[in-house]
């Protein structure tokens, strides 16, 4: 099944331009740059203010070093590594994810039709694998249509999976899709990138049927003070380079959307660095 048809749903800033003669207007660039950077981890350090330098420090050695890399040289870089990362947490959370996609079984759906599932932050398309067979037809939603590739190959291998369409766009904006659309919808490390998890979560309701699930794996921040600090001052890495956070508290996000119920679990996985093993698993229904 092709995914070749895409719809925009935000629309990205245009690309800034860096010829200038003046050398007032290129640091004001910078300055500015630096604080864009900066501005979407400003509010989970706000309980870390000793942590600023180190956050400041990063974010400029880390703008520098993307800036040498290129726009595109870095896309290529962040699309394979990243594919490469989801093949290693499959098999570290193989169990957790089976669990999890096994949820889908119990939501009933009308005679001879398929279950509708949005997955936000489908990426490469690691997930399809889990999805029960013959049953599921998933539309993805991703802010990189560069994934386009991925779950092409992807689909061949997962062919009890039908992916008729990729949305480019973010999970805080499904504006295409109507309320009360959608049987399920699932996020796997997708609440740990987007900039407004709240507005994620009150858009993931929206796009439910009533009595439809919300499935959930994601990055969290440790109960452990000392990890928590080291997951701290790693986040500014993961955060320019990946667009993920490891300090976020996902459940209390999830105990605040005004979900009908919901069930989760906090676990640390076996198999990954120990600063990125706190994990929240669970089904939030509407």
């Amino acid at each position: 099944m092709s995914v070749g048809a895409h719809r925009t749903l935000t629309i990205s800033p245009s690309a800034v331009n860096f010829s200038t003669s003046s050398k007032s207007a290129f640091g004001d660039l910078i300055r500015e740059t630096v604080s864009n950077l900066i501005a979407p981890f400003r509010k989970e350090y706000k309980d870390w203010p000793w942590a600023g330098i180190a956050v400041v420090s990063v974010v400029c050695v880390g703008s520098y070093s993307v800036y040498k890399l290129l726009p595109g040289s870095y896309r290529q870089f962040y699309m394979y590594s990243t594919a490469q990362y989801v093949e290693e947490y499959n098999k570290a959370l193989h169990t957790y994810k089976e669990n999890l996609f096994s949820q889908l079984e119990t939501i009933k759906v009308q005679k001879g039709a398929k279950m509708s599932v949005v997955e936000i932050g489908i990426g490469s398309g690691a997930n399809f694998s889990f999805y029960p067979r013959d049953i599921v037809e998933v539309v993805g939603v991703d802010p990189n249509r560069e994934w386009e590739s991925y779950l092409t190959d992807i689909l061949k291998k997962n062919r009890h999976v039908k992916c008729p369409e990729l949305l480019v766009g973010n999970a805080e904006n499904i504006s295409v899709i109507r309320e009360s659309q959608v049987d399920a919808v699932v996020s796997t490390l997708t609440l740990s990138c987007v900039k407004d998890v709240d507005q994620a979560c009150r858009e993931v309701r929206r796009i439910l049927k009533p009595g439809g699930l919300f499935l959930y794996l994601e990055n969290v921040r440790s109960e452990n003070v000392v990890i928590a600090l080291i997951q701290a001052l790693f986040t500014p890495f993961y955060k320019l380079f990946y667009g993920m956070s490891l300090i976020r508290n996902i459940p209390k996000n999830i105990e605040h959307a005004n979900f009908t119920n919901f069930s989760q679990q906090l676990f640390h996985a076996n198999g990954l660095t120990f600063f990125m093993a706190p994990h929240v698993l669970g089904v939030a229904k509407k």
